[in-house]
């Protein structure tokens, strides 16, 4: 099995009453969502879209977005979810990259369709609800005309036909377009369901957004694999999502870090009594325990994860969470992880170098990249760009973006351990560490520290602590107090951005 909608067919028969999808107040069982993926895959077709097409989705977290994902895995056409966080200019880039020929919109992004019709080579639009732009068909008219009952065969697909292009945040220069294969995702799935233990009885909340690798795989559409339900909210805030976690009484769900801080100080604090794993990353092992404090009977898992990885290729599993604190996991099924030198030559246990990567879940490459593809490629491997160890026992350890790594006085400085010391200082909320150019040393390590409410901590307080901590070429010369920093659009700090201030 290779074309991923298929998973529904087996548990329309297998598990046709149990619930698959939640949006809000509307629910559908397997059979139900099996049948309304049928009828959005006949209005696709009646559209205009076919196999091999490559269709844009700009849409928020709902279940039409799940549907039409869904839809358009049977037709055989290829999916791109698009990044409604970009500027016009942005997305109209990604089309034309991609060679994106059809999209289908939500009310809320009718003003970047219109621009997008108007810059790209758009051949056919679909509205997803009321509002239609010129020369738009409607959803809805589209659903009304399909005969009761209608099916739509699963289009074959092996396991190296492209599924969808994700495109990544942009960190550096123009978001790239990942390939994932069909391949590509049925290897995630397998991993996810094993390495979560997912069974039929999981409710799994989905906050993270559709466009981005963490919504769609983390574990995503593996929830449909292993009979489980699926439970979006189209928010991000962090008292919507206790309090659909608690009314949906949810076993499983992925937090960036700001908002797990932001449920934590919720007053009463959040009913999770029914969960039983949360999967975050970027969280100092103090913050861990205090997590694990207040949550003891949940599984916390940390992860490595990229786009090109189709998700995390390691999790930290229940019997390491305390042992191995600061780890970030132990390889997934059909995962090889290997750490280089600047040679590409293995190196023993605990011995920092480049992390590179292959296996059946890691994509072939990006779209109409060939340049990239050979940089980032070499003898079957991934190169992550990513400083890692990996312990005696098979564990991963971040140390740092490659990129990212200080050079100060001839040292190798890592701002990730910086920002681990400073991240134990009890005022200190959130901490980012860049380079900045010093007429002595080089580089000299800057901190962007973001302070615990109510705090009355000065820079000079942060580099004392780091001074009690640290050897003196690692301690930042600067300490700025801010109140925010700039983030992607999957809440990763951009140091880039902190560099250009």
């Amino acid at each position: 099995m290779s074309n991923f909608s298929e998973h529904l067919r087996r548990q329309a028969l297998r598990r046709a009453d149990r619930e698959a999808l939640v949006d809000g107040a509307h629910r559908w069982t397997y059979a139900e969502l099996d049948t309304d993926v049928d009828r959005h895959a006949a209005a696709l077709l009646a559209a205009g879209v076919h196999g091999g097409q490559l269709v844009g989705v700009l849409g928020r977290n709902t279940a039409t977005y799940v549907l039409e994902l869904l839809a358009l895995a049977r037709i055989g056409a290829i999916s791109v979810p698009l990044n409604w966080r970009l500027h016009a200019n942005e997305q109209a880039y990604v089309i034309d990259q991609a060679g994106i020929t059809c999209l289908l919109y939500d009310d809320d992004f009718a003003d970047d369709a219109t621009a997008l019709v108007a810059r790209t080579g758009l051949r056919i639009v679909v509205a997803n609800g009321s509002v239609r732009i010129n020369g738009a068909r409607g959803l809805r008219d589209l659903l009304e005309v399909q005969a009761p009952g209608v099916r739509v065969d699963d289009v074959l697909k092996g396991p190296d036909d492209v599924h969808r292009l994700l495109y990544t945040s942009g960190t550096t220069a123009h978001p790239k377009g990942v390939v994932h294969t069909c391949g590509n995702l049925a290897a995630n799935h397998l991993a996810q369901v094993l390495e979560l233990e997912l069974t039929q009885d999981d409710r799994i909340l989905v906050s993270a957004p559709l466009f981005h690798v963490s919504g769609l795989e983390a574990p995503g559409l593996a929830i449909f694999v292993a009979g489980a339900t699926m439970v979006l909210t189209p928010t991000f805030k962090a008292d919507d999502i206790a309090r659909i976690a608690r009314e949906e009484r949810i076993t499983g769900m992925v937090l960036a870090a700001q908002i797990l801080f932001g449920m934590l100080a919720l007053d009463p604090a959040p009913d999770l009594s029914t969960l039983r794993y949360l999967l975050f990353a970027g969280v100092a092992p103090t913050v861990r325990r205090q997590v694990k404090a207040a949550l003891p009977h949940v599984r916390l898992i940390d992860t490595f994860g990229m786009t090109e990885l189709c998700n995390g290729i390691v999790y930290m599993d229940a019997a390491h969470e305390e042992s191995k604190i600061g780890a970030l996991g132990a390889p997934f099924p059909g995962v090889s992880i290997r750490i280089v030198d600047e040679s590409f030559a293995p190196v023993p246990p605990n011995v920092e170098g480049e992390l590179i990567v292959r296996g059946a879940k890691i994509s072939p490459g990006y779209w109409n990249d060939d340049e990239t593809n050979k940089r980032t490629r070499r003898d079957g491997w991934f190169l992550t760009g990513d400083v890692c160890r990996v312990d005696e026992d098979g564990y991963l350890w971040f140390v740092d973006r490659r990129v990212d790594l200080i050079k100060s006085g001839g040292e190798n400085v890592t701002g990730a351990e910086i920002e681990r010391v400073i991240a134990q200082h009890p005022d200190v909320a959130e901490v980012a560490v860049i380079g900045v150019p010093d007429p002595r040393w080089d580089e000299v390590p800057k901190a962007f520290v973001i302070l615990r409410a109510g705090s009355t901590a000065t820079g000079e307080d942060i580099r004392e602590h780091c001074l009690a901590n640290l050897a003196r070429f690692k301690v930042p010369k600067y300490v700025d107090v801010v109140d925010s920093l700039p983030r992607n659009d999957s809440g990763k700090v951009l140091k880039r951005g902190l560099r250009e201030l």
